[in-house]
């Protein structure tokens, strides 16, 4: 199959409010679109559920032109289970910084929490990235990415 572009990565959070809040003000999305979704057909149709209610926002990084989109489900009802990385179906975001280290100090005094501090990222007797994981407000993984200086 051919396609033009990645258009979205997409999310289903617990609460739409909080988590625009977190991609807008920690990691520095804006949001272009929120709206309230029911009653739709279509939705039902392409999700394979019954009687689809949502609420859907779409930001967007302005320095990349990356989209996420961030989908609260109200119907049906959603249901929250554990996230690790090893769990098929898992994903994570990875977004990439010029200091690993400053982003952490910076995310960790605005209270995010983190799987462990900037780690250096060895393969093959080299240092590759320095890397870490941050937890967004459902626990969704989202890996802080420095590459090696070269």
């Amino acid at each position: 199959m051919a396609f033009t572009r990645v258009h979205h990565v997409k999310y289903t959070v617990g609460d739409l409010d909080r988590s625009v809040a977190f991609y807008r003000d920690q990691l520095g999305f804006v949001l272009t679109y929120q709206a309230d979704r029911e009653g739709l057909p279509s939705y039902d149709t392409i999700m394979d559920m019954e009687h689809v209610k949502l609420r859907v926002g779409m930001l967007e990084h302005p320095e990349s032109g990356f989209v996420i989109g961030l989908v609260e489900f109200q119907n049906p009802v959603p249901v929250v289970r554990d996230l690790k990385n090893n769990f098929v179906g898992a994903s994570s975001l990875a977004l990439q910084v010029t200091s690993a280290t400053e982003a952490y100090e910076r995310l960790r005094s605005a209270g995010v929490p983190t799987l462990s501090g900037p780690t250096e990222i060895v393969r093959e007797g080299k240092v590759a990235a320095v890397a870490f994981y941050i937890l967004d407000p459902d626990k969704i993984p989202v890996e802080i990415w420095q590459p090696a200086a070269k």
